[in-house]
This record gives C-alpha cells, sequence and structure tokens, in this order.
C-alpha cells in the first residue's frame, strides 16, 4: 500500500502530463472496445431481424436498397410487383411464413405500411396497447411514432400520397389507430401498421399490388436456386437477404478495421509515452530511489513503485474508457445509422473485455520492467552522494 501511495503521489506531481497519457491510451482501448461492440451488436441485430426471412420477391433494383427498404424499412423501395405475377410463385411448397408487404403513404413523414397477419406475428416480443387491425382502415402505430405526433388510441388520421408530404393528400380516407406498438426492433416502432386492404382501399382504382413478399425457406437447395429461377422467368427480382447481409457485414468489417488500426496506433503512442514518462521520473526522482536503497529497501518494493504508476495510469484508461463507452451508448442516436440500435444486452457484455483488459495489465507491466531494469544499473551510491 505504501507503495500505491508513492506511485500516486508521484503522478500526482505530474498529474497533467499523466492524465494526458492516460487519455491518449483511453481513446486507443475506447477505439477497440467500441469497435467490436458495435460490430457485435449491428450483427446481432441483422440476425434477428433476417430470421425467418430467407427470400424476398420485390422490383428488380438494388438488392441492399430492397433489402433496407422491405426488411430494415429505411430505405425507399424498388417499386411495386404485380400482385396475380407474384402469387404464382408464392405456391411454391417450400415457401413457410409468406409475408406480404405493400407501402402505401406517409403520415408527417412515419411510413404506412400495408400488410397481413402474418407479417404482425413476425414481429419480435411486441408489446402491444389495444388491438391488431381487423377492419379496413384500422392502424396500429408504433410506439415512435405516437409518441412523436401524439397520437392516442381512438385518434384518426389521413396520410398524405407517396413517400414525402407534398404530393397531396388522402383527406376522405381517414385511419383510425387501433393500437400502440413497441418492439425492441426499433424500425416497427417508427411505422403506422395497417392491413394490405385499407392500403388498396386508399389507392382505388389502381391495380393491386405488392411492394415486397417475404418467407422462410427451410429448404438449403431451394434457398439457393429458388431466386435465381425467378430472376430469369419473370420481371421481378428474388433475393436472398441472408448473403446481401453477408455484404453488408464486409462493409462494417472494413470500416471496423480502418478504427481498429487507428485505436492500435493510439495505445502505441500510450505505452511509448508511459516508458519516456517514467524514465523521465527515474531521472528525477533518482536521490529519492537511492534513499530507499540506503534505508534497506529491495528491489522487489521499488519495483512496486516503478510499476505501480503505470498499474495506476492504466486503471484511470479504463475508467476513461468505460466513461466514453457510456456516453457513447446513450448518444447513440446521434452517431448511428437511422434504423440501427444498441441494445444494452449486447453493448455491456463485459466478458468480451477481458482480451483488452489483459492487453492493458500487459503494457503497463511491460512499460515498467525497462526503466526497472535501467534503474539497478545505475550506482545509487553516487546518486545519493551527489544529492
Amino acid at each position: 500500500m505504501k507503495a500505491l501511495h508513492f506511485a500516486f503521489k508521484t503522478l500526482w506531481s505530474r498529474k497533467l502530463s499523466s492524465l494526458f497519457i492516460a487519455l491518449i491510451w483511453a481513446m486507443g482501448l475506447l477505439g477497440l472496445a467500441a469497435t467490436q461492440r458495435v460490430e457485435r451488436s449491428m450483427k446481432a441485430q441483422l440476425v434477428r431481424t433476417l430470421e425467418g426471412s430467407d427470400f424476398l420477391l420485390c422490383a428488380k433494383g438494388s438488392p441492399t436498397q430492397a433489402i433496407l427498404a422491405n426488411i430494415f424499412h429505411i430505405d425507399q423501395a424498388t417499386g411495386n410487383i404485380p400482385l396475380e405475377e407474384s402469387e404464382k410463385y408464392l405456391t411454391h411448397p417450400d415457401l413457410l411464413n409468406i409475408r406480404r408487404l405493400a407501402y402505401g403513404d406517409t403520415y408527417q413523414g412515419s411510413r404506412i405500411l400495408g400488410c397481413d397477419s402474418a407479417t404482425w406475428m413476425h414481429i419480435a416480443a411486441p408489446k402491444l396497447e389495444g388491438r391488431w387491425p381487423e377492419q379496413v382502415m384500422e392502424v396500429v402505430v408504433g410506439s415512435h411514432v405516437a409518441k412523436l405526433h401524439g397520437l392516442h388510441l381512438g385518434d384518426e388520421f389521413h396520410g398524405s400520397h407517396g413517400a414525402v408530404d407534398d404530393l397531396g393528400y388522402h383527406e376522405e380516407h381517414h385511419y383510425h389507430i387501433v393500437g400502440i406498438l413497441q418492439s425492441p426492433e426499433v424500425h416497427w416502432n417508427d411505422l403506422v401498421l395497417t392491413s394490405l386492404e385499407s392500403i388498396w382501399a386508399v389507392h382505388e382504382g389502381e391495380p393491386h399490388n405488392y411492394t415486397a413478399v417475404l418467407a422462410r425457406i427451410d429448404q438449403a437447395m431451394t434457398r439457393l436456386m429458388l431466386p435465381g429461377q425467378i430472376q430469369r422467368s419473370s420481371t421481378m427480382m428474388a433475393v436472398s437477404p441472408a448473403m446481401e447481409a453477408n455484404r453488408m457485414v464486409g462493409w462494417m468489417n472494413q470500416g471496423g478495421q480502418v478504427i481498429e488500426a487507428m485505436a492500435w496506433l493510439l495505445t502505441v503512442i500510450a505505452f511509448l509515452s508511459m516508458v519516456l514518462l517514467l524514465q523521465s521520473h527515474i531521472r528525477e526522482r533518482l536521490p529519492e530511489y537511492a534513499l530507499l536503497r540506503a534505508m534497506g529497501g529491495t528491489w522487489g518494493q521499488i519495483a512496486c513503485v516503478v510499476l505501480g504508476q503505470n498499474l495506476l495510469l492504466a486503471l484511470l484508461a479504463v475508467g476513461l474508457t468505460y466513461l466514453g463507452l457510456a456516453v457513447a451508448f446513450w448518444t447513440q442516436g446521434g452517431w448511428l445509422p437511422v434504423g440501427a440500435i444498441l441494445l444494452a444486452s449486447d453493448w455491456w457484455m463485459l466478458q468480451f473485455d477481458l482480451s483488452w483488459w489483459a492487453l492493458t495489465l500487459f503494457l503497463a507491466l511491460f512499460a515498467g520492467i525497462g526503466p526497472w531494469i535501467w534503474l539497478q544499473k545505475i550506482p545509487l551510491h553516487r546518486a545519493l552522494v551527489d544529492h
């Protein structure tokens, strides 16, 4: 304890330089820890969202855009697909849990999504206040939409045409709110859900179309072959969400590698700075170390003082790292892409931090070995006499 007290006093006497090193070190650790957490959370979110969605049928266009629009609901759809042509392929015996979607209009920027009961039952862990739609023009609004626009059960509203608010309004068609939905999959909370018949009723006189169809396929061969068959024999596009998700994960990994490289660079800078700080301290306090030896102090006790400074710096860096992680978690809405969310259960799984805890401890100890060995080679009696 005396050694740690002496080490603390030493760092306190040079608190600005000590804090600067701890900050650099914490920035490196924060980069490593945050990158691991974001990648882990995004992959977990992809798995949760894509579960049961092995097949996506939609209009031709960008497969990635189709995934973002029809599964994550954060992009514009690639278009509509004819109902009759779609239904011909939906009779395939390997297609299970078929969910039909039809983008309708918007309500003050919030999307109105027409869907069937299979889609409602597919929503993960829904907390529903009220009930699901049973009649045409009944809707369930997501909790974010309800909070944003001050909507309650029993309220009525009308939508605006298209994906923006300046293409005209459907004032003659009023939606009636029968439920408010809250789901851990945040994109559902940003939608207004209604039946397919409601969307078609609002657009009376137009042909009945789907925007997309989602399904589960348990047979691996069908999952692989069916999209290609539809691509070749129809005007529609069939997409394997899992394959597109792997591409998206690959893009995330590339960005993560850049951040990790910068984090490692900051960690190396902090390590070298820690060595130089300790070396400088030993030169300044050389008479004190000589006095400790003269009073019977062992090299082991002196090692505790030398290494104690690095361990205290390491603890400070770890504390600052977790402070940064907490700030990043609570401000995620300001820096994450739209529709992404970091769950506390994924973000605070501390067992995954053991690797950089071990790295921090190793660097703290290793950075003190060189200066400690150098100290033993100095004739301390000479330093004591000079003092």
